[in-house]
């Protein structure tokens, strides 16, 4: 964006006007036409002829803008005046703030969203894109809370030809910019939708940080990081909000961006809230959260600018499938049982066909009844009624004397689920392979404790990082399920099974786009009805969960519907941010385009706890983490 006069002395005049105006009795019926702001470098600044000797006249001001600190509706005392006759706040509400300029006309491109302001050459280093101001229009008695947007942007003062021999005066420019308009200030301290626009000529000051984490409801004991251009407001949240945690949150950026960071984040400011947390690691990252961190770039960040120290995670356990492999020598193998399993989730992670459904089904049907003894299980030692090895050994073919072969499990099956049984008995015996599951090669490795999981302070990760798809989704979907039978049996504080009162829970999914993605959700239909249900009902009993991505575009729509707070990293392809744009309500348009130049640990933050999306700095973690942000 250009803003180009065709006179210099035009642009001392305006200048002159803007930062007087608000200080005499005089000046206010120059009539000055709107100057045109564009992409267009042609000089169309179009005065009156009179233009020039009515704001000759006009002489500089002070720099200090007089806002009231409460306030936007505390009128003027009729007794209290300037010295240049203009009728002011009373000294008992007056505030002094950084004056960053004064609001212009608008130009061609106008937004009831938005307006331009004329930056103060004095204070022209305080101004910088996306920080929050406050605009004090005395004309209509309003305060208006802004964010800028866009600029700083320079007008012409020497003309071109001074410019290009050199002889130009090149301290002397023109700056300008674009403000976002979040809402109108009322009396406590409350922000308002905006119903009309500050004025030409009203005053923009830098907002005062204790006001503005007020305004944008930052407070708590969760603590995230500091405002992007305000490091002094801290973004927090409460942890004992159930408008915030016990809902979905959404992670998403691209690789670097930090979200790995953010993720492990709020791991560790939930274990500090003594939520149990358990972690989905894809890539074997977590699996050192027990150490301090050791960047030490890291820990001068986290030292001088959010007052932390490196500190690792006490209560830690890591589980690896039985024939995987962990950075951690100290996990735990785990297997998971087969039968806890809805045979139509078996039947959408491995991709059967119909008729590897139907005889899916009955087989596990036939092989419940054969096992089942109808003994009172011990919820903490049950006895499963069968097991991997079960079904496969169910359906091995045996030859009989007057018909089709014999299938144990199929005791009436024709030639069709005979055939059928076959191709199922092979895709079973590659599952098996993965030792994730309960058959003759994992007898000597126990089932993934899910109630150790369920201990609040406590972070727990699923090193899945060696695992193959098919069979880290089925240890994902088992887990799920068995926490969720947890929540949903036990209200939050009650006593569990294991003599623990229930805390509230966790779950970070890594790289929920291989979990469930957009390619295959109409064939995992099953899947993504229990993740929603899942993700519906546990936060009313305050089970959240976090979902990670670097790939957007690949998220099912179901997906982003379950997450309510959302932490977006820089993303910048386009389609990656499209459903992101179509899916995150509230977000200002300059933001998203913010996103693609976001730094690592930046995030576009937005929550029903968020009064306005807002740009943070996260924090770095204090725990260790194998990989970069």
């Amino acid at each position: 964006m250009y803003i180009n006069f065709t006179s210099p002395s035009l642009e001392d005049s305006l200048e002159e006007q803007i930062a007087q105006n608000l200080h005499t009795d005089g000046g206010t019926n120059v009539d000055l036409r709107t100057h045109i702001v564009s992409s267009d470098p042609t000089p169309r600044w179009q005065p009156t002829a009179s233009t020039e000797s009515q704001l000759a006249t006009l002489e500089v001001d002070t720099d200090v803008a007089t806002i009231p600190p409460k306030t936007s509706h505390s009128k003027p005392s009729s007794g209290s005046t300037s010295r240049k006759g203009l009728k002011r706040i009373s000294v008992a509400q007056k505030q002094e703030e950084i004056l960053l300029g004064y609001i212009t006309y608008d130009g061609t491109a106008r937004s009831n969203a938005s307006c331009d302001i004329f930056i103060s050459p004095k204070h022209a280093n305080h101004f910088h894109r996306d920080i929050y101001v406050g605009i004090l229009d005395e004309e209509q008695n309003i305060e208006f809370l802004g964010r800028i947007t866009a600029g700083p942007f320079y007008g012409r003062r020497s003309n071109q030809s001074e410019m290009e021999s050199g002889r130009g005066d090149r301290s002397k420019y023109s700056s300008y910019g674009t403000i976002e308009l979040m809402g109108q200030l009322s009396a406590g301290e409350r922000l308002r939708p905006v119903t009309t626009r500050p004025r030409p000529f009203s005053k923009c000051y830098v907002f005062p940080n204790d006001r503005l984490n007020r305004f944008l409801g930052v407070e708590g004991d969760f603590y995230f990081g500091h405002l992007v251009g305000h490091e002094e407001v801290l973004i927090n949240a409460k942890s004992d909000n159930k408008n915030f945690l016990p809902r979905n949150v959404g992670i998403f950026g691209t690789v670097g961006s930090g979200k790995s960071n953010t993720a492990q984040v709020i791991a560790e400011e939930a274990i500090n809230a003594g939520w149990a947390v358990l972690i989905v690691d894809v890539e074997g990252e977590y699996v050192r959260m027990n150490e301090p961190t050791k960047d030490t770039q890291l820990i001068e960040v986290l030292k001088d600018t959010h007052d932390r120290s490196p500190r690792g995670v006490s209560n830690f356990r890591v589980y690896v499938p039985s024939s995987g492999e962990s950075a951690r020598s100290s996990a735990t193998p785990f297997k998971v049982p087969i039968s806890e399993l809805f045979p139509e989730i078996v039947a959408d992670i491995l991709e059967f066909s119909e008729p590897e459904r139907r005889v899916y089904s009955m087989i596990t049907a036939q092989a419940a009844r054969a096992n089942d003894t109808g003994e009172v299980q011990d919820p903490l030692k049950p006895h499963r009624i069968f097991d991997l090895q079960d079904l496969v050994n169910g359906l091995i073919e045996t030859p009989s004397m007057n018909g089709p072969p014999n299938v144990r499990l199929l005791p009436m099956a024709g030639q069709q689920d005979i055939e059928t049984a076959s191709l199922l008995r092979s895709k079973l015996l590659h599952l098996g392979r993965s030792q994730m599951l309960d058959w003759r090669e994992t007898d000597h490795v126990a089932e993934l404790p899910v109630d150790e999981v369920m201990v609040g302070g406590r972070l727990s990760v699923l090193d899945v990082s060696e695992t193959d798809d098919r069979s880290r989704n089925i240890a994902i979907t088992y887990v799920l399920q068995e926490l969720f039978k947890q929540v949903t049996s036990v209200p939050l504080g009650g006593r569990m099974a294991s003599g623990r009162n229930r805390p509230p829970l966790l779950v970070i999914i890594e790289e929920v786009h291989t979990f469930v993605s957009r390619a295959v959700a109409a064939k995992m239909r099953t899947v993504l009805d229990t993740l929603q249900t899942i993700s519906r009902r546990g936060r009313k009993r305050w089970m959240s969960l976090a979902l990670v991505s670097q790939q957007p575009n690949h998220v099912p729509d179901e997906v982003f519907e379950l997450t309510n707070t959302r932490i977006i990293h820089q993303i910048k392809s386009p389609a990656n941010l499209e459903p992101l744009q179509r899916t995150t309500p509230g977000v200002d348009n300059t933001m998203w385009d913010t996103v693609a130049t976001l730094g690592p640990g930046q995030g576009l933050i937005t929550g029903a706890v968020f009064n306005k999306p807002l740009l943070i700095n996260m924090r770095p973690t204090q725990s260790n983490r194998l990989h970069g942000m």
